[in-house]
């Protein structure tokens, strides 16, 4: 094994991010994935400027390549990241009328299939450095570095883990223990009916200008999202309640849920109503993260990034991003420490600076993402007053802004010059 070898626990949008930002470094790793294939579940994701620019940053090509696989707003509305609109009539505000549009260039609302993404990302990375079908069960640490232990028996020896096995993370029960409450996702009192549906049909029914471009509805005490995807050929749709009873069920999706959609949307307007007519019966999605937060996100040799280190409800699309910026800024780290004598000391003072530019700012991003919930919900009510659009309007640009257009390449120098201070010591 050489001196300095990174193990990747999770070989998903995140893990294999990092896994392309160590090859491009010159970094040994190997990628450990519990299932028997790269694979992701789900339709659209969304790439917001910032997660763009982390990728640029992790691979120069990546960018361009992501560009060409993501599908976009309609011509002329490339910039929009989504059109806010009444839900429901409001006073004098018709249904459907536009409240603003929210522009996020040079991206706007990009969207690309998950698992298309995935396959990109892990062409990218290589699968001759992929272990398959290994699934994390026990970590151990010494001073020569971390010992995996897996589910077939198995084991492997790295200096090194980034745990970037998502919301579900063994790595992060490992790390933190099954009885720690930052060990398990809760339910965050809310959900989605989704389904993915048809442009021809979506089109037909509320129109081709609403339908081929990125929309937010806003009603009563709720919000309703959609965005075209698969190169502008579908719609993936996605209806958002409160649902603030306790969650008891093992699975998170309940199937054949049309019966509950039409009653927690029975007080929209004709245009929601039309979308739900082609929708079909569609699944209900309980929306679970992390709700407690570790004290760290490191343990002696074991870094945690994504989902697997603060997942967050996805009312900000800004989770991937996240995702992205920590797969960056952990790889210039770790690209500085000596590969053929790593110390202990190089590692901590890396991921020091890791966690002291990194935990800060994922901590907001997903305290504002829960809170989002409240701010699309509560704007609608039966006579909308222009101060209140205008007031909406303001806090759009603010909410957002700070999000898109951080200084990711500053993240990683600040990292650099923490851990840089802290090895003069």
């Amino acid at each position: 094994m050489p001196s300095f070898e990174v193990a990747i626990v999770g070989g998903g949008l995140c893990g294999l991010s990092v896994a392309i930002a160590l090859k491009n470094r010159s970094i040994p790793f190997t990628v450990y994935e519990a299932r028997s294939s790269f694979t992701e579940l789900g339709h659209g994701i969304n790439i917001g400027p910032n997660a763009l620019e982390a990728f640029r940053l992790i691979d120069s090509s990546l960018g361009e390549a992501i560009y060409k696989l993501c599908t976009r707003n309609a011509p002329g509305k490339e910039d929009v990241w989504f059109q806010i609109r009444f839900g429901a009539p409001s006073g004098k505000h018709h249904d459907g009328e536009l409240i603003m549009e929210l522009m996020s260039p040079p991206t706007g609302n990009m969207t690309v299939i998950r698992n298309e993404l995935l396959q990109l990302l892990a062409e990218m990375a290589g699968l001759e450095r992929a272990r398959f079908n290994k699934k994390l069960v026990e970590l151990s640490q010494d001073s020569s570095g971390v010992t995996l232990h897996f589910a077939d028996s198995t084991q492997a020896h790295a200096t090194v883990l980034i745990a970037s096995d998502g919301i579900h993370s063994a790595a992060r029960r490992a790390v933190l223990g099954a009885s720690n409450p930052a060990t398990e996702a809760l339910y965050s009192g809310m959900g989605a009916y989704r389904a993915v549906v048809p442009m021809s049909v979506l089109s037909s029914s509320i129109g081709h200008e609403q339908a081929r471009t990125s929309q937010i509805y806003l009603g009563p005490g709720a919000y309703v999202i959609m965005y075209p995807i698969e190169r502008g050929k579908k719609v993936n749709v996605g209806f958002w309640p409160w649902r603030r009873e306790p969650w008891h069920l093992r699975e998170w999706t309940l199937p054949g849920q049309r019966i509950e959609m039409e009653r927690d949307f029975a007080k929209w307007g004709a245009t929601v109503h039309k979308i739900m007519n082609v929708m079909g019966d569609p699944s209900f999605f309980a929306t679970h993260h992390h709700t407690v937060q570790p004290e760290s996100l490191v343990e002696g040799r074991v870094c945690l990034i994504g989902d697997a280190a603060h997942s967050m409800p996805p009312h900000q699309g800004a989770g991937a991003g996240q995702a992205m910026e920590d797969a960056y800024v952990i790889a210039e780290l770790l690209s500085k420490v000596d590969r053929q004598k790593p110390i202990q000391r190089q590692i901590d003072a890396a991921f020091k600076g890791y966690e002291a530019v990194r935990k800060q700012r994922s901590a907001k991003v997903a305290e504002t993402s829960q809170e989002a919930m409240d701010w699309w919900t509560g704007f609608y009510n039966e006579d909308v007053s222009d101060e209140k659009i205008e007031q909406f309007t303001r806090e759009a640009d603010e909410k957002f802004r700070w999000i898109w257009h951080d200084d990711i390449a500053g993240q990683a120098r600040s990292a650099i010059k923490i851990m840089e201070q802290l090895l003069e010591l």
